[in-house]
């Protein structure tokens, strides 16, 4: 991350625009990933090589003041470049921070996001967590099941959306969050968004944990349509180089599908650089018998400071149950290399 203080040469010149004008820090930070990925898949296809390149940056500039009465106000541009020429607004919110928490207006992540864990979190970037391809699903012609998402965290959440967010201070190790986020006013835009989320951190001897919960309720698109929910718990703990995480999600694909994800893991500080970490998923939902059984490994190293290597191995078993889409059982490999400014 760098950072700039605006100086006062250019604070004289925006004084004619404002006389509230006060010293801003201005901090820089960026990351970029670039991944090789191969898939062996159990479905034919004829002339694919199953092999890609792909690389993901990001640019965060946070502009931030500190008013005389305690306050820090800060603005947040996240652009995101995923492909050649397609750089777009990832995040774009203002925030307001003080004794009674923190406020965000804008494109940012929502309570959920920021509150519930996964055991998919100790296992590197484009892995299941991270954008990096499901391995739910891989039917001829792509997945037309009813699998929502491959990991426990807040499967439907408020991701990037223009949201109201409230996180409360953290009071005993409890934090709570409430995010909401209105879907439009439209005749077919009523799906409005109410989470609520919170974690409980605890210590005892040795060993760190937290408790992680969040719900997601969703109200139907047009008038009289059904809401659906999603929700996830997870424990998250922690003792010396070891780090373990349980974690459950349902989310309702429709008033009367579910999806329920079951993820487990732990991860061990091997020293010098190197992190280790194995989970297990289970995938299923509630009517058609369709499922996911997947088994990671993944290996970090850092290589210097900023500069980290990852390896991830996913083994899957899809069911394609009724869904019509097609079984298969394959694996698929990603290696990273991902450097943070």
């Amino acid at each position: 991350m760098r950072k700039l203080l605006l100086g006062t040469t250019a604070l004289a010149a925006a004084a004619t625009l404002s006389a509230n004008v006060a010293t801003a820090d201005v901090s820089f930070s960026g990351a970029m990933e670039f991944t090789y990925s191969s898939k062996d898949t159990g479905v034919a296809s004829s002339g694919s090589s199953f092999d890609s390149f792909a690389s993901d940056s990001d640019l965060a500039i946070t502009f931030e003041n500190k008013t005389d009465s305690g306050l820090t106000v800060g603005m947040v541009q996240k652009i995101e470049t995923i492909t050649a020429g397609d750089a777009s607004s990832d995040e774009a919110y203002i925030y307001v921070k003080g004794g009674f928490g923190s406020l965000s207006f804008g494109q940012d992540d929502g309570a959920g996001d920021q509150l519930t864990r996964t055991a998919s979190d100790l296992v590197g970037p484009d892995a299941l967590n991270d954008g990096g391809g499901t391995v739910i699903g891989y039917g001829v012609g792509g997945t037309t099941g009813n699998l929502a998402d491959d990991n426990a965290d807040l499967i439907d959440d408020i991701n990037d959306e223009n949201a109201i967010t409230y996180i409360l201070p953290t009071m005993g190790g409890l934090t709570i969050g409430l995010s909401y986020k209105d879907a439009g006013s439209g005749t077919g835009s009523n799906a409005d968004e109410t989470v609520v989320a919170a974690k409980y951190e605890f210590e005892s001897g040795g060993v760190k944990g937290a408790l992680h919960y969040g719900n997601n309720s969703i109200g139907g698109a047009t008038a009289g349509a059904g809401s659906t929910n999603s929700n996830s718990m997870a424990i998250d703990i922690t003792s010396g180089p070891f780090r373990a995480v349980i974690a459950k999600a349902e989310d309702d694909v429709t008033t009367a599908i579910t999806t329920e994800v079951t993820d487990y893991g732990i991860s061990y500080d091997l020293g010098n650089g190197i992190t280790l970490a194995a989970v297990g998923t289970q995938v299923e939902e509630n009517t058609g018998g369709e499922t996911s059984d997947i088994t990671t490994v993944s290996a970090k190293y850092n290589i210097a400071s900023g500069l980290d290597a990852y390896f991830t191995y996913h083994d899957y078993d899809y069911e394609a149950g009724t869904s019509g889409d097609t079984s298969d059982d394959g694996s698929w490999t990603h290696f990273t290399i991902k450097a943070s400014f």
